[in-house]
């Protein structure tokens, strides 16, 4: 099977660099009067069966563990570190065989950092900057109606991620801006390094390597928030020459864009049925998947008595370019994966999470059945259990 990992080189700067980031972020927090330091620890655990199609109908377990500290003062400064930790078993590429991947935690194994930035507010919090390792996905790109959601496309649409930007599980050092012009538009934009790092080697705790030929990674969005939802519209260009496709020669013209439409049907934000709709393109002659449209329905409260409890259905459906067809010499389907789930919040930091995935032309491929996957996640925030 063809795989869309783009090849990565990267030289580390391990356990000196992360002690020289924490020189820096204290170099910078001297410049502001002390503030308050804010730590948290969110276990998330689970189980996935592929009980039907696929590639190796079984089971396997993930977990992941999320370390975070967050500083800020009153004069606008912020520090924030994150550490993650990630075990289990590559459950998409070994078990189900597909591209957009069923779980959001299923990563090879290794402790990473994950980020560490300074931030900077002003204009009366109307405009920040920050820089530093930065998760590209906490700002860009961002579902805010699927965080329910477990497959990896409802985080960040697989026409964008398949270029490999800082994003989980590896990030770059990145620089982003916001401002927002009205209380209903805001702009943001970034530059970050353009090859992260290589999350197949987990031996590695930070990586950093900035060079001409890997190149940047530039990105852009603007949000309209208009009553119940909004609207997101965003561009990104990687400025590395690859090789096309077609092997007719090399191109800089690495770039795609993404729309998402989010909306309420009824209810407010505690409570009722909310909805969104993304759609993405990447340039076909370099990346495989042409084109991406996903989106869902989640209702918070279905349950009288079980206020933050949430139930949702959401689609996602990957298209392959021609070019990368004929390069693999197959012909290749669109794939969907329709995704039904359920969380229950036990208590505060407690949820349990079953949830069930159909996915149709695992990669595309007509010889592989469509897969049948069945998890169950535990989600713990060892902080509110304290």
């Amino acid at each position: 099977m063809s795989s869309l990992r783009p090849h990565r080189q990267s030289s580390a700067i391990g356990f000196y660099g992360f002690i020289a980031l924490l020189i820096a972020a204290a170099i910078i927090s001297q410049k502001a009067r002390a503030g308050e330091i804010e730590t948290g620890a969110v276990l998330t655990t689970e189980v996935d069966s592929l009980v039907k199609g696929g590639l190796d109908v079984g089971s396997s377990g993930l977990s992941n563990l999320d370390l975070t500290a967050h500083w800020q003062n009153d004069s606008g400064w912020e520090a924030f570190g994150y550490v993650l930790g990630d075990f289990g078993d590559d459950f998409s590429a070994n078990r189900v065989g597909d591209v957009q991947v069923t779980s959001n935690i299923d990563c090879p194994d290794g402790w990473r950092l994950f980020e560490a930035y300074g931030k900077k507010t002003f204009g009366e919090d109307r405009g920040y900057v920050m820089a530093g390792l930065i998760n590209l996905n906490g700002i860009f790109d961002v579902q805010d109606n699927a965080t329910v959601f477990l497959n990896a496309s409802h985080g960040i649409g697989v026409d964008y991620s398949q270029t490999g930007p800082s994003i989980f599980p590896t990030t770059g050092l990145g620089l982003v801006g916001q401002w927002h012009f009205t209380s209903h538009q805001t702009v943001r934009a970034g530059v970050f390094d353009g090859v992260p790092g290589d999350p197949y080697d987990n031996k590695k705790f930070v990586y950093i390597k900035l060079s001409a030929e890997e190149g940047s990674h530039w990105v852009g969005e603007y949000q309209y928030d208009f009553t119940g939802g909004f609207v997101k519209l965003g561009a990104w260009k990687n400025t590395a020459t690859l090789d096309r496709l077609d092997s007719t020669g090399t191109s800089d013209d690495n770039g795609g864009a993404y729309a998402q439409v989010g909306f309420t049907l009824s209810g407010n934000d505690d409570h009722g049925l909310k909805g969104w709709v993304r759609a993405g393109l990447a340039n076909d002659q370099l990346m495989a998947i042409a084109d991406y449209v996903g989106g869902g329905l989640v209702y918070t409260d279905p349950i009288r008595g079980h206020d933050s409890d949430q139930l949702g259905f959401a689609m996602a459906a990957a298209h392959f370019g021609a070019p990368y067809q004929v390069s693999t010499g197959e012909t290749l389907k669109r794939e969907i994966t329709y995704e039904l789930t359920y969380r229950w919040d036990i208590r505060d930091g407690l949820s349990l999470q079953p949830d069930l995935q159909y996915v149709q032309n695992p990669y595309g491929r007509t010889d592989i059945d469509d897969a049948v996957v069945v998890g169950l996640r535990l989600k713990t925030d060892l902080m509110a259990l304290r």
